[in-house]
Formats: structure tokens, sequence, C-alpha cells
């Protein structure tokens, strides 16, 4: 898992790097004022910076933390990732590691498209990293033997292995499909510069992300304690 963390956060380096080269303007703003208003300008390759610290993170994680046996294969972590098995340092791992990509991506839209106030976007990038969050909990709620839903633990369930892994299944699908949406939303609520989307956004990710899975786990809880 921690290879395969890496790799991928060194592709996602390597591809932001490039897009920082070929089309962000020599000069950039670097830093935002308390007011949203731009501060400073500077070097374009500043945001290398924010591209960089993923890999760091990731080859950290991969340097001091001892191989697992068995743990020989790219395909295989992923496998494991979506069985649920991996270790949780891994998946704290992955999570650090892509949170801080999202953001890497955000502050290099920023530059690209020279946003002298930052306060003007701040709706959609509340809700780019909302929808990220409810992404990478998702996923990580897939892992161990607690029920989970968005990291919150599903109490109700203790002790019923098949409801558990339905609700852990079903919990993942929907946070990281609604986690999806919403960032096209924020985009979307962008490009039209109006914060309609970016409501809906906020109202879909509650609604399938937790709500719908909530009402599931209790609906299989109840099954499993009539069988």
């Amino acid at each position: 898992m921690r290879k395969l963390t890496f790799t991928l956060s060194t592709i996602n380096a390597v591809l932001n790097l490039m897009v920082i080269g070929i089309f962000m303007p020599g000069l950039v703003i670097t830093l935002y004022g308390s007011n949203g208003g731009a501060l400073l300008h500077g070097s374009k390759w500043f945001y290398a910076i924010y591209a960089l610290i993923p890999v760091l993170i990731s080859g950290i994680f991969l340097i001091v933390q001892p191989k697992k046996s068995g743990e020989d294969s790219d395909q295989s972590a992923i496998d494991e990732f979506l069985s649920g098995k991996s270790r949780k340092s891994d998946n704290i791992d992955m999570l650090c590691t892509w949170f801080f990509a999202v953001i890497s991506w955000v502050m290099t839209g920023l530059a690209l498209n020279d946003i002298e106030n930052i306060g003007v976007i701040l709706p959609s990038i509340i809700v780019v990293m909302l929808s990220a969050f409810i992404i990478f909990t998702s996923s990580l709620s897939g892992s161990g033997e607690k029920a989970q839903i968005c990291g919150v633990d599903v109490k109700w369930l203790t002790g019923k292995t098949e409801a558990i892994k339905r609700t852990k299944r079903l919990s993942m699908l929907l946070g990281v499909m609604s986690g999806m949406v919403g960032v096209c939303l924020a985009a979307w609520s962008l490009v039209i510069n109006n914060n309609i989307p970016n409501c809906i956004a906020v109202l879909e990710l509650l609604v399938i992300a937790f709500m719908i899975p909530l009402l599931y786990s209790r609906k299989a809880g109840k099954n499993s304690e009539n069988n």
C-alpha cells in the first residue's frame, strides 16, 4: 500500500509540475492577505512546493515504516484496500497524501486563473475540500472491523458482522460517488459564477454520503437481529 501511494503521489506531482511549467505565467500571486486580496507576487515555481508535499509525506511513510510480509505488488495493495484489510497506518498515509494533493491542485488553479481576491471563489474551495474529505473518510471507513459512515462509528452494528460488511460497502460507494459529484458541482459553480451548485453539493453530500448509509445501517441491523 505504501509503495502504491508513493507511486501515485509521484505521478500526481509530475502532472501538477507539467501544468505549472506549461500553462502558468512566470509571475503569479503567491500570498493572499487576511481580507482575501492578493498580497504578494512571485515566481510560478513557488507552487511546486505544494505539488511536492504529497510526495514527501508518502516518501517518509515508505522509508520509516517496515514492510509488511506478503506486500509485494501494487495489485495486491489495491485488493487489500478494497477488501478493508489495509493497515490503519497505511490508510492515514493515504489520507494525508491525497488531502495535500487536493490542496496543491486548488492552489495551482488559483494561480492559473490569476484570482485577485480568494473570497470570490472561497465557497467553491470549501466545497471541494469537503468533497475530498468525504471521499477520503468514506474510503478509509472500508477498513477495519468497526462499522463506520464517513469516519463515524455506528455503535448499533457492533458484533453484527454481515450488517457491518454491507454498511461499509454501501458507505464507501456512496461517499466516493457523492464526493466526486460535489467536486463537479463546485467547478460548475465557478463556471456560472453562482453559488447555487455549491449549496446543492453540500446538501447531496449530507444526504447521499451520510443520511442514506445511516438509514441503511439501521435497517441492516434490524434484519440481522431478526435472523
